[in-house]
């Protein structure tokens, strides 16, 4: 089974040295990350979750290793709305205990 999909940006993050990050890696998330994001959600009450679950699933964007909420909140809308869709479609929803969806 695949776990990581790459994607690429339809504009790009640009980082705070002015570099575009477009292309991308994407994984799909397990029991421990959900936890992970759990915790982060606990602590981080300002942050909305979509962000928290979104720099979870990113394992990388361009040069970057690590996406952090704070990046995300600088995406353009249609690279934030892109990036949600994508991760809609890669994380199963509806699972049963069967592993069918």
């Amino acid at each position: 089974m695949k776990e990581e999909f790459e994607f690429k940006l339809p504009k790009g993050l640009i980082d705070r040295h002015g570099e575009l990050h477009r292309h991308g890696t994407m994984k799909l998330l397990t029991a421990n990350d959900e936890l992970i994001v759990q915790d982060l959600s606990s602590s981080n009450k300002n942050t909305d979750i979509v962000f928290l679950l979104l720099a979870q699933a990113i394992v990388k964007l361009g040069n970057l290793d690590r996406v952090s909420t704070q990046q995300l909140e600088q995406l353009f809308l249609p690279d934030f709305s892109y990036l949600q869709n994508l991760f809609g479609s890669l994380q199963p929803q509806n699972v049963t205990t069967s592993g069918e969806l």
